[in-house]
Formats: structure tokens, sequence, C-alpha cells
């Protein structure tokens, strides 16, 4: 009968019911604990992380890790957890143990770089990437280098190429080529299908762009791609460019306008969007852009909230933040505004990480050459644009000036639209900002933007088109009625604000390095007054 529960709670584990199969793993283990099998553990724990009880997987790991301290099984369920919230010098200490124990299995190097990477240590990642290229192909590197060279050189000895570190998360480093007075560009990545991740990319070279004319110029051009080993090497054309800046904007959105021109029905049979999770994770950005793939349905509103209030609930975020999070749920899911989003009128193809780094501005032309087309999907038209402008981490005021206010661009959207890219922009900014930042910058970034959204849905509420807004009763019906009501929280949180502040200026003022260096900073400034 156990075995039994067993297995159900696997195959929910495959429906991605995550919480059943919690609940039956629960139930197994209480009758099992002394005598449960490695796996048991660390698919419990997995099922835990996916419905964001991350601490409550964290206690069932080391559990199991008491039971069964030689198990790998463990070990790389430990490492999936640390790299989910994001705790990267732990992640690191597990990676090291798991290559320890097999020092020859690739798959732990890979995951030993990807925790570099996001440590911001690129030479330590560079080094365990290619030992991991090593080892997936057993081949010497020279021989990996060949074996690519053959893809777009007759003659590979012709050709001088270099591995590099290559800044993504996903990446496992590139190779830049010279060949014949040429420049190429050769992304690394791990290969699962043609619908997600490197496979997804090559797709959109090979098949989208040759559909679309209208994408024509806008990325570097395709030159090669091979599998080799589930590794997906794609060559593309070398870009001499600069990473994109906030002075680029005005040039960069009509490149997300040539995007946003094929619509929804042009791509929703051919090119179907992949099966995502949808889990909202701390810190990734992506994660926003998958809920808003399916945002005009409710289950997708309210199952991000609750994934961003458990964040919230489990990282200690301010009271301040959580108001905020509250006030947009509450207008949102409260008046049902989705029902207005319709993927017909609404959706386009999106870049999906259309983040600054992703785009590169030509030195030669000036113009933007977009990369990185692993995440191409449908969505809202304007999440990209959103996306760049909170990656740049651009205040709400310059947002408005720069897009919202602009008749070309931002200013041609609808009400119902400006909502939902000020309902993006304020998770976007969530995201980029964390508990840190958030603790100070509240004021200047999702504030404002969450004002101007309240007052849209009120207008909204007021026209022909939005008379069927569900009415919500903590949202003032009245215009005046609401700007007292935001002035009035507005308050509380600039107060909360300046409260934490102080208490950061006490702990450094109060701190021992300030102690002691202040005979060296009293020093330095008599000497400056005698100048």
């Amino acid at each position: 009968m156990e075995q039994n529960a067993l297995q159900v709670a696997k195959n929910y584990q495959k429906q991605r019911q995550w919480g059943k199969a919690a609940a039956l793993f629960q139930q197994y283990m209480k009758n099992n604990q002394e005598n449960c099998d490695a796996t048991v553990f660390a698919a419990y724990a997995r099922s835990l992380r996916f419905t964001g009880e991350t601490d409550k997987a964290e206690k069932v790991l080391q559990t199991g890790k008491r039971q069964h301290p030689e198990s790998e099984r463990i070990l790389l369920e430990f490492h999936n957890l640390y790299d989910f919230l994001g705790q990267w010098e732990t992640a690191e200490e597990i990676a090291k143990s798991l290559i320890k124990k097999n020092p020859n299995k690739p798959n732990y190097h890979f995951r030993l770089g990807r925790t570099y990477s996001f440590l911001e240590k690129p030479k330590q990642a560079k080094k365990a990437y290619r030992k991991a290229l090593e080892q997936q192909h057993g081949l010497s590197f020279k021989q990996l280098t060949t074996k690519i060279q053959a893809g777009f050189a007759t003659n590979p000895e012709e050709v001088s190429s270099t591995y590099v570190f290559m800044d993504g998360k996903n990446n496992l480093g590139a190779f830049i080529h010279d060949y014949k007075g040429k420049k190429y560009f050769t992304k690394i990545a791990s290969y699962k299908n043609n619908k997600v991740g490197a496979g997804r990319e090559e797709t959109f070279y090979k098949q989208l762009s040759a559909d679309f004319p209208q994408l024509e110029g806008l990325a570097p051009k395709y030159i090669d791609a091979q599998v080799i080993d589930k590794i997906a090497y794609l060559t593309i054309e070398w870009i001499d460019a600069v990473p994109a800046a906030q002075k680029d904007i005005k040039t960069i959105i009509p490149a997300v306008q040539r995007l946003s021109s094929i619509g929804f029905q042009s791509l929703n049979n051919s090119y179907p969007n992949p099966d995502y999770v949808f889990q909202y994770k701390k810190g990734r950005a992506i994660s926003v852009v998958h809920f808003f793939t399916q945002i005009h349905q409710a289950i997708y509103n309210e199952k991000m909230f609750e994934s961003i209030q458990l964040i919230m609930k489990q990282h200690r975020y301010l009271n301040g933040v959580r108001k905020i999070i509250e006030r947009l749920k509450t207008v949102v899911v409260g008046c049902r505004l989705y029902e207005f989003i319709e993927p017909e009128k609404h959706y386009a193809l999106l870049h999906g990480d259309f983040a600054f780094q992703n785009v590169m501005i030509d030195k030669k032309t000036g113009s933007p050459k977009v990369i990185d087309w692993t995440s191409f999907t449908t969505g809202p038209h304007f999440i990209d644009v959103a996306r760049l402008f909170t990656s740049l981490l651009i205040p709400y005021q310059e947002v408005k000036r720069l897009y919202l206010e602009d008749d070309q661009t931002g200013g041609r959207l609808s009400q119902v639209e400006q909502i939902f890219f000020l309902y993006a922009l304020i998770l976007f900014y969530f995201q980029k900002l964390g508990r840190k930042g958030l603790e100070t910058e509240l004021s200047i970034y999702l504030l404002p933007a969450l004002k101007d959204l309240e007052r849209l849905v009120v207008e909204f509420s007021q026209t022909e088109e939005g008379k069927h807004v569900e009415k919500n009763l903590s949202l003032p019906e009245d215009e005046n009625a609401l700007k007292i009501k935001q002035l009035e929280q507005k308050l509380d949180i600039i107060q909360e604000e300046r409260d934490h502040l102080q208490e950061r200026l006490d702990g450094v003022l109060n701190s021992k390095s300030w102690r002691i260096t202040m005979p060296l900073r009293l020093f330095t400034e008599r000497k400056q007054k005698k100048r």
C-alpha cells in the first residue's frame, strides 16, 4: 500500500502537481522515516522546493543526509535548493563536495562553473566549464575546438580560436574565432530539445528568423549549429559592439516594436511556448516573464502573488514592501483586471530576457543587435520594454518620461496596456532590487509606479470599456479619495525608509572598524584643513 502511495507521489511529480506529491511523500516518510531511501528524501525536498517551502525542504535534506551521509543524490538536491535560493557560497561548497565524491562526472563541474558564474568569479567558472566539456566529450580541448571549427571552415587549420568565459548563467563559455579576415562567435550551452534553451535559440536562428523578414538585421547572422553529446555549439557572426545603456533607449525601443509586430496568431501554432514550471524565483526576472505569458488567466496571477508573499515572509521583507505588493494584488486580482487582457489582441513575440546585457549597440552603425534568444516566447507585447528599463534600474519617473509619455511608443498604449505594463514593471523592480535594495528605494521605484497604476484603474473603471471592472472596497472610486489614501501610505513608507537608513548609519558608526579607523580619519581631516 505504501509503495503504491510512493508511486502515486512520483506520478504527481511528473504531472508537476507538486503540492499533492509533497503531501504523499510526507505521509510516506512519516511511516518510514527510519527506513527511507535517499531518493525519497531528495524527491520530497524537490516537491517542497517547487511549492516554495524551501525551509522545510532544507530540513528534509538535512535529515536525509544524517541517514545517508554518502548520498550524492541528496547532495544534488541540496545544490538545486541553494541554486534556487541564490545562496551561492553554500552552493559552491556543495558542488565541490560532489566533485570530491565523483571527480569524473561532468555535471558536477558544470554545476560548479554555474555557481562561480553567479559569484562573479569568471576565471574559476571558465576553468570548471572547460574541465566539464573535456569530460563530457572525452576529447582534449584542442580536438573539441577543431570539431567546432570544421562546422564553418573548410580547413580548420586556418582558424584561430580562443575559449572565453561568457556572462549568462546558463552558458558554458564561448569560442571567438578569426577566419579569413572575419570574426565569429560560438556560444556553448546544454542541449535538451528544440523547444527549450539552446535548442530554442537554434530554432529562432534557423526557422523563426526565416519565417518573419521583419526580424532581419535585429540579431547577428547565423553561421552554424552543432549538438555534440547534449551540448549545443551555436556559431554566429561577431559584432563589434558595446552593451546597451540608458542613452540608447530611444534607439532600442523601435527594435522591440519590430518584435511585437509579429502577433500571437502568427506564432501560436508553429512556435508554441514551452511548458513552463510557473514558479516565481527570487532574483530571476525570467520567472516574471513566464507568468505574464498566461497573465490573462486568474490562476497564474494568484499563484504568482502567493509565491511572492511566501518569499517576503521567508526573507523578512519590510512592512512597506508587503503593503505595496498587497495593494498591487488588491488592484489586479481583486478587480479581476486580467479579464481585460486578450492574447489575440495584446500578445506578440517577445525576446523573453530583454535585459541590457542582451542588447548590443553596433559600434559602426549605432544600431541595436539582440543576442541570446533562448527564451523567446509570446506574451503582452510591452513586457520586453519593462524588462529593459528595470535591468538598467532606471527610476520610474525616467521610465515615464522616456516611454509612457512618448506619443510614438508607450504613449500609444491603451489604458489596459499601461496598467499591465506598470504591473510588470513593479514586479521586475521587486526582483532587481531584492530585499536590501527595497529597504531604501521603495519611494523611487515601486511606489510612484503603483500610484499611477491605481489612478489608471480608477480612470479605466469610469470608461465604457471598463465599466464592468470588479469593484473592490479597498480601492476608492473617487480620484481625490485615492490621492489622500496614497499620500497617507507614502508617508508611512518614507518614514520606514528613513528609520531603516538611520539604523544602518547607527550600525556603521558603532562598528568596530569605524572606531579603529577614527584616528586616521581625524588625521586626514586636519591635514586637509591645513591645506
